[in-house]
């Protein structure tokens, strides 16, 4: 059966996409490959700039070429016929409507489980250059946020609630502040992470409300560059004034667990032999994991994940991933620790596998306490 590879999305939301093409477009287009060639189907829109801006090895064709009234459908037809193919080989987030249609067409549609560009594992180096001006737009936004927390006092109208430019202080405010900081830069971000007291014990509850002292404040800011699509990714923990002695002892833990970890991390390292070191590490500094009273506690997430085009990429560093690590990859480095009663600390870092270790890319100092 003669086949060929099929991606029928918008790159603006599919990495695979935009790691086929190129090609950035908000709507859906048609991206082919059958042996050595590979081509994008455009409409006239965006036809002229898919032609400057699409990766060189792809050829451009207009949608006109393949369906007469713009039809993608039919279009997809066309194209089989082109090409001599029966069956399409789809990544797993493929459209079922589509995909229903051309089965009912008599072709041959087949999602492929595994990952569609295996090769988007093993970043080159000008992707390691993207992911590093990511990281340092990145870094700005945490800079704000410390620069602010520095600025901020204990309001006269609250108990320890922080106050900054004679306003409460809050998680909205704080955010806000930190993505105005990223969008200077050319990032942006969604769903960034300023999460105080009992918020930070949950460990993607973006936080809401006022802001106090001497509780640990975890801000997790993972912006995308605009032009590049490229993702960074950083965790810090603070406290405002002086920390309580659980809090600074869940620091010491989980930064030398994250550090020690980075240590293990090289080219045929396994990522679940990494993760179990990181859990027995906190285990042993007084840290446990488990459930209570239907709620998780201690170090209940995985140690990391790869970063590229999606902030969540494979592969991660977690208990099921038996798969050693091959070298090029990028991997955050986030080690965590969440209980109810006090909070939650995690601190996360960004590193490339080499073949004899791993490069850091996280140039941002861990501190905990903030005058």
């Amino acid at each position: 059966m003669k086949k060929a590879d099929l991606i029928v999305a918008d790159s603006e939301k599919s990495a695979d996409m935009l790691y086929a093409s190129g090609f950035r477009a908000p709507d859906a287009f048609i991206f082919f490959r059958r042996g050595n060639e590979k081509g994008i189907i455009l409409s006239a829109l965006e036809h002229d700039r898919g032609i400057r801006e699409r990766h060189p090895d792809i050829k451009v064709h207009r949608l006109e070429e393949f369906s007469a009234g713009g039809g993608m459908i039919e279009a997809i037809q066309a194209l089989a016929n082109r090409l001599g193919v029966t069956e399409y080989v789809v990544p797993k987030d493929f459209s079922l409507y589509l995909a229903d249609a051309l089965r009912g067409a008599g072709l041959n549609v087949v999602c492929k489980n595994d990952d569609f560009f295996p090769e988007r594992r093993y970043k080159s180096s000008m992707e390691v250059g993207k992911i590093t001006l990511a990281m340092r737009i990145t870094e700005k936004g945490m800079r704000r946020a410390y620069e602010i927390l520095a600025e901020a006092q204990v309001g006269s109208w609250s108990n320890e609630a922080l106050a900054w430019k004679g306003e409460p202080l809050t998680s909205e405010i704080l955010r806000a502040e930190i993505n105005l900081e990223l969008m200077r830069f050319g990032a942006v971000a969604e769903s960034t992470i300023v999460a105080c007291g009992p918020h930070s014990a949950e460990p993607h509850n973006t936080g809401s409300g006022p802001l106090f002292m001497s509780r640990p404040l975890v801000i997790d800011i993972f912006p995308r560059l605009a032009a590049a699509g490229y993702w960074g990714d950083l965790t810090r923990t603070f406290v405002k004034g002086h920390a309580p002695e659980i809090v600074k002892k869940a620091f010491d833990a989980v930064r030398a667990t994250r550090d020690r970890s980075k240590e293990l991390i090289k080219a045929g390292a396994v990522p679940s032999e990494i993760y179990t070191f990181a859990v027995k590490k906190l285990e042993g500094y007084g840290f446990p994991t488990g459930q209570q009273d239907g709620r998780n506690y201690g170090f209940f997430h995985s140690l990391g994940h790869s970063v590229g085009l999606e902030i969540h990429e494979n592969p991660r560093l977690g208990p099921k991933n038996h798969t050693p690590l091959n070298g090029g990859e990028v991997l955050t480095v986030e080690p965590g620790v969440y209980y109810p009663e006090w909070g939650g600390m995690r601190l996360e870092d960004m590193v490339v596998v080499t073949a004899d270790g791993c490069e850091c890319l996280t140039e941002f100092e861990t501190v905990l306490e903030i005058p």
